[in-house]
């Protein structure tokens, strides 16, 4: 499963569209969510800005999407 950040000042745009997309999982106090592979795809279409993160288990690599 994706492990995702949300940049803070982009946060509502980019949480308003993942809420109509699917489930979404908080891990921290950060904004920081796993999200679906799906999401994942529907964010890069709409261009929207996220980091692929590493997941608590060391699941994703570290690349940055805008």
């Amino acid at each position: 499963m994706p492990f995702i950040r949300i940049p803070k000042d982009q946060w509502e745009k980019v949480w308003d569209f993942l809420v109509g997309t699917g489930p979404i999982s908080r891990v921290s106090q950060e904004p920081e969510y796993f999200v679906s592979e799906r999401q994942v795809q529907l964010l890069r279409k709409k261009k929207l800005p996220f980091d692929l993160i590493d997941g608590p288990n060391g699941s994703a690599p570290k690349r940055k999407h805008a």
